[in-house]
């Protein structure tokens, strides 16, 4: 009696298992973005991440000039720097690469190339954080070439300025003008 007990709950388990799989609420169909919606995600994910790369050239330029005195001890500020670039890229990344919006047909493929191309920076963004004072100053980035052309396609695909700075201050000043608390007409 024991057995055909068991073998009862384990065959109800089951086909509970399989009645909730059943149920399962399908997978949310992807959000369609208009042209104009597409570039505003776009640049609200790759516009911080050129803000964090200004800053780190910064700090390399500070860097390079210690260097030049034999004073470039501590690589501190230009580290914290590149982890910035390194977390903002990996996010921008993961934003362009989301599965929960359908970008225009003819932006697909560009946005795609500069989402690998950004978790391609943040992978060695953080390797490059790491690395001591006089290898920092002779560092060539791997493939920058690609990056920026990558990123010119994708701008032209979605309608965006060529100048990516340009873009971007578009994108700021759009967005101040939406954050502004509208006059009273009294």
């Amino acid at each position: 009696m024991r057995r055909a007990r068991r073998t009862l709950l384990l065959v109800g388990a089951g086909v509970l298992a399989l009645a909730a799989a059943g149920c399962a609420e399908p997978e949310p169909e992807p959000e369609p973005l208009s042209m104009t919606r597409a570039a505003e995600v776009y640049l609200a994910a790759v516009c911080p991440v050129n803000e964090a790369w200004d800053a780190a050239d910064v700090e390399l330029d500070r860097l390079r000039l210690a260097a030049t005195r034999e004073d470039a001890n501590s690589t501190a500020a230009f580290a914290e720097a590149m982890s910035v670039v390194a977390e903002r890229s990996g996010a921008a990344a993961s934003s362009l690469a989301s599965e929960e919006r359908a970008w225009p047909a003819e932006a697909e493929e560009p946005v795609a190339a500069v989402a690998e191309t950004l978790a391609a920076d943040r992978e060695q963004a953080s390797r490059v954080a790491a690395l001591p004072a006089e290898d920092l100053v002779a560092y060539r980035w791997d493939g920058a070439d690609d990056v920026g052309a990558t990123a010119a396609e994708a701008r032209a695909a979605l309608g965006l300025p060529d100048d990516a700075a340009e873009a971007c201050a578009a994108w700021r000043a759009s967005g101040e003008e939406a954050a502004e608390p509208e006059e009273d007409p009294q």
